[in-house]
This record gives structure tokens, C-alpha cells and sequence, in this order.
């Protein structure tokens, strides 16, 4: 397969994105934590089955992604994060290869580049895929299924539709049964809408049920071997079912939000890319059927995930592969033919945006700490290349407007996060607290997942938690533990004052917008010890 040298450049870019930005900062919150320690204990115990938090079962997914970042750990260590980052690298860059194949087969190789780029240029995508979250794997299995279902469907691709099957077991292995509901999901609007129901035929159907049927089946009977009914009852009812459903005395848990709840974040999660998506659909007025398909993706998978109850940002993601390539298509469409007066308007606006998003990102820097000097060396080395991108390699609007975009991710990306890192890091604080705990007991109170992976991931300690306040009460009066790990924000006045009449602040790390304050409390030691803070 022969690469035009703008195609190869476009690529180089999309998959150098993925790669600055992973190796510079420490685990951030939310998931990244208890994705981390989740797959450090895997790697540690050898268990490759059942995913375990603090040395309890954690059953929120199943354990691909856990077991593939475990993988990585063990093989270069937990010295720096960037190494476990790795296996969302991999997805990541798996799914714009995935995207710039499919792409290329079904339009052109334009197309696809332009569609591979704009997908790693999306400001959720590029988030994400730099940080350890499950959903990258979810994002590379459902669009590798999506992409063989309609490769098998349009081009007969050979093994396709087996293939659509076995990516959406593996989806399921992934993140439980949205894996499986997203592509079928996507496949039953796109049929209804082509109204070709000889597809049930040729799809496999009935292989592709046993498939499905084996892998779920056999993910439920591992649990029920390993823990009983509990673990079965507890991963497809109350992660799952409870989950999409919110049946009250079900699930108990967080991100209950409204139907309506995606109808911005789209908006915004797919920036700079989604303005584009308005001339995009609208111009489209007779859809074949490779656009029916996308837009069935895109807007079945979003109607999917607005009826579930639970709903984050980042579960938009696997439908952003659809979205870029409605938009590379329109673009290819735009440079043979050129715009309508009104599309240059629209493109004339978003040009404006990013011109104005070039210059905020310096002074964004400057305003986390960055020095200006820096600031003003990033700014002039981006222009710079800008520049000799625009008399090398791009030639149209829409090409400078992606590379721009893509150069001004490489240049800042590596400047900005481990700026970033100094008011976000926990690490500093959890190593020192790891060094003065020792062996010793720790206990704590409303602890949520973040902090309890820390303590083991960076202190090497295990933080016993009382989720009574009666009890951890008692345990403070009792002196159970000579530490406690306090997070003020979830303590009353009344726990707070007991605390302090029973124990010495030796330690803490201050709240920010991205930090929540953190405290290491001694009830062993006398008064009159210096606190550190961190």
C-alpha cells in the first residue's frame, strides 16, 4: 500500500499526538488512580480474572484493559506512570489506524487522513487517550467492529462480519454490556434505515449470537466460580442493569444526569471539530449508504447513551470516530468543489476560534505558573512550524486549519502538563505519607476511590476504611490506628474536632480546583510537631 508524502505527514502527526504527554505528569484524577492500582495489583497477584481494589473484588468492569495495562507494568515497572499510560496509547492509536483503513477503503485516502486527524485533534479523544481510562479500549473495539461490519456489508469484506461479532465480545470484555449494546444499537438503525433486512442473513447472525452468548456466559460463570451468585448478581445487575436503568434500591452509585445531558457536552467534548458537523450534515441530501452508516453510528449511539441513566463526558467517546468521518468526507467534498458562501462563513468562524485559542494557550500556561519566557518560545516555535507546514504540506484552508491545530497539540502538550501536574500531583504527598507510615495501621473515613489507590500506588499502605461514622468514631477514641488519612471536605465539624483532640496534623497537601485537600493525622504522637505540607 503506497502513501501520497501528505497522507504519510497527516499520519505522522495523528499518531505523534498520541505518544507527547504520557510519560510527564503523575496519576490525575478521577480514574486514572484506581485504573492504575486496579491493574498494579492484578499484575502483582498474577490474577488476570478478577480486577481487585485494595484487595477487594472490583467488579465495575470486567479485567481486558486492567489486565493489558497489567501487562505493562509488569513488564517496566510502576516507576513512572507514562508506562501504564501505554496501553491507552496503544488503543488510542489502534483506533485512528482502524479509522484511516476503513476510511481509505470505503472513500479515499484524503478522507481517511483527513478523518484519522481530526478524530486525534478532538479534545476529548486527545484527553483521553492520554490518560488510563477503560474507555479507550471500549472506543477501539466498538469502531473495529463498526468499521468490519460495514467494510463486510459495502466492500464483502472476507471474515467482516465474524469479525464485527468477536470485536463486540471483546467491547463487552472490556466495559460490560454497553459494549455489546452500542454496536447493535448502531446496526439496527442503520438497517432500518437502508431497509435491507437480507442482512440479518449474511451477517452471521446465528455464529455471531454464539459468540456473544459464549463470552458473556462464560465472563458470568468465572464469576460465579470465583464469588458465587454475589459477583454475578453484582456485575450484571448492579453494574450494569442498575446502571443503564437507575432502578431505585438497585444501584446507588453517581452521574445520574438528564436525557437531554448530551445535547451540549457533544457539542463541546467534540470541540473544535464539532461546528463543522452542522454544513457537514446539512449538505448531505441524499445520503448513500456508507453516510447512512455513520450517521447511525454517531447519532444511534447517542440516542443509546442519553437513555441511560448514568451518563460522563467521556462515554461519548467511542461515537467521535463517526463524527470524524462525516466531517473528513465533507472536507474532501469542500476542496474538489469548494464551499458555498455560507460554509465559508462557518469555516471563517471556526478559524477565528482557533487563532484566538492560540493565543489564550500561553497565557493559559502562564496563568497555571508557566514561566513567560517559555510561553513565548512555545508560541513562536508553533507559529514557526505552522508556517513552514502551510508552504510544505498544506495547501487549502482546511488543511492549515488541521495541521495548525495538530501542531499547536505537539508544541503545548509537553509544556502545559507537567505544569499542570504541580496542582493537580497527590504523589508527593502519598510518598511522603508512605514513608512516615512505615507498616503501620492507617485508617479512614468516607475515603472514595481515588484516595484508596493512592495510598497503595504511591505510599505502599493500605488504608483501612470505616463506612460508619459511629464506628470510625470509636475507632479515633480508641486510638485503633496511630494514622488516619482525613479529606476535610467529607468530615463534619463534629468528626473534625474530635480528630484534632485526638491527634497531630503531620501532614497534608492543599486543595485546589483540581485537587481536593488531603491530611495525614497522627493519634500517637505528642503536641508540637511541625506539619509538613506537600
Amino acid at each position: 500500500m503506497r502513501l501520497e508524502s501528505k497522507t504519510i505527514a497527516v499520519l505522522l502527526f495523528a499518531l505523534a499526538i498520541q505518544i507527547v504527554g504520557i510519560f510527564d505528569h503523575s496519576l490525575w484524577t478521577t480514574d486514572e488512580p484506581w485504573v492504575a492500582e486496579v491493574s498494579r495489583e492484578m499484575s502483582v497477584s498474577g490474577d488476570y480474572l478478577i480486577p481487585k481494589l485494595s484487595d477487594t473484588p472490583f467488579l465495575e468492569k470486567p479485567p481486558l484493559f486492567y489486565a493489558t495495562t497489567a501487562i505493562f507494568w509488569r513488564i517496566f515497572g510502576i516507576e513512572n506512570e507514562g508506562f501504564g499510560r501505554l496501553s491507552s496509547t496503544l488503543f488510542a492509536i489502534g483506533t485512528l489506524l482502524v479509522v484511516f483503513l476503513g476510511v481509505k477503503a470505503l472513500y479515499t485516502e484524503s478522507a481517511a487522513a483527513f478523518s484519522a486527524l481530526i478524530l486525534a485533534t478532538t479534545i476529548q479523544f486527545f484527553l483521553t487517550s492520554h490518560w488510563l481510562k477503560i474507555e479507550n479500549a471500549l472506543t477501539f473495539f466498538i469502531t473495529s467492529a463498526l468499521f468490519s461490519f460495514i467494510l463486510a456489508y459495502r466492500q464483502g469484506l472476507k471474515f467482516g462480519f465474524i469479525l464485527f461479532w468477536i470485536f463486540t465480545a471483546l467491547a463487552f470484555m472490556t466495559k460490560g454490556m454497553i459494549g455489546i449494546a452500542i454496536p447493535l444499537a448502531v446496526v439496527a438503525m442503520f438497517v432500518l434505515w437502508q431497509r435491507d433486512f437480507s442482512v440479518i442473513r449474511k451477517a452471521r447472525v446465528f455464529p455471531g449470537i454464539l459468540i456473544i452468548a459464549f463470552t458473556v456466559i462464560g465472563w458470568g460463570w468465572v464469576l460465579y466460580l470465583r464469588g458465587g451468585k454475589d459477583f454475578v448478581f453484582n456485575f450484571f445487575l448492579y453494574e450494569n442493569l442498575g446502571r443503564f436503568l437507575h432502578i431505585e434500591g438497585l444501584y446507588n452509585g453517581t452521574n445520574f444526569n438528564p436525557f437531554y445531558f448530551y445535547l451540549p457536552t457533544v457539542l463541546t467534548d467534540s470541540f473544535p471539530w464539532s461546528i463543522l458537523m452542522i454544513p457537514a450534515l446539512i449538505t448531505v441530501r441524499k445520503p448513500d449508504e456508507r453516510m447512512k452508516f455513520f450517521c447511525s453510528w454517531f447519532f444511534g449511539g447517542l440516542l443509546l447513551l442519553s437513555i441511560a441513566s448514568t451518563k460522563r463526558h467521556l462515554y461519548l467517546l467511542p461515537l467521535f470516530p463517526a463524527m470524524a468521518v462525516i466531517i473528513g468526507q465533507w472536507m474532501v467534498r469542500c476542496i474538489n468543489e469548494g464551499f458555498s458562501r455560507w460554509e465559508r462563513v462557518v469555516l471563517w468562524v471556526l478559524c477565528t476560534m482557533l487563532v484566538f485559542y492560540s493565543l489564550l494557550v500561553p497565557v493559559a500556561y502562564v496563568k497555571i505558573g508557566g514561566s513567560i519566557l517559555t510561553a513565548i518560545i512555545g508560541f513562536l516555535v508553533s507559529i514557526g512550524l505552522f508556517l513552514l507546514v502551510s508552504l510544505t504540506i498544506a495547501k487549502s484552508l482546511l488543511e492549515k486549519l488541521l495541521l495548525g491545530l495538530a501542531i499547536l497539540t505537539l508544541t503545548w502538550t509537553p509544556l502545559i502538563f507537567p505544569q499542570l501536574d504541580t496542582i493537580r500531583t497527590y504523589k508527593p504527598f502519598y510518598q511522603e505519607a508512605g514513608r512516615i507510615v512505615g507498616k503501620s495501621k492507617v485508617i479512614g473515613y468516607r475515603m472514595d476511590e481515588p484516595t484508596i489507590s493512592f495510598c497503595q500506588f504511591y505510599g505502599g499502605f493500605k488504608a483501612d476504611m470505616a463506612s460508619d461514622k459511629r464506628i470510625f468514631k470509636e475507632m479515633i477514641l480508641s486510638k485503633a490506628a496511630p494514622f488516619v488519612i482525613v479529606l476535610p471536605g467529607s468530615y463534619d465539624d463534629d468528626l473534625i474536632k474530635l480528630i484534632k483532640s485526638q491527634g497531630i496534623l503531620i501532614l497534608k497537601v492543599s486543595g485546589n480546583k483540581w485537587r481536593r485537600e488531603t491530611q495525614l493525622w497522627s493519634l500517637s504522637m505528642q503536641s508540637g510537631n511541625k506539619t509538613k505540607a506537600q
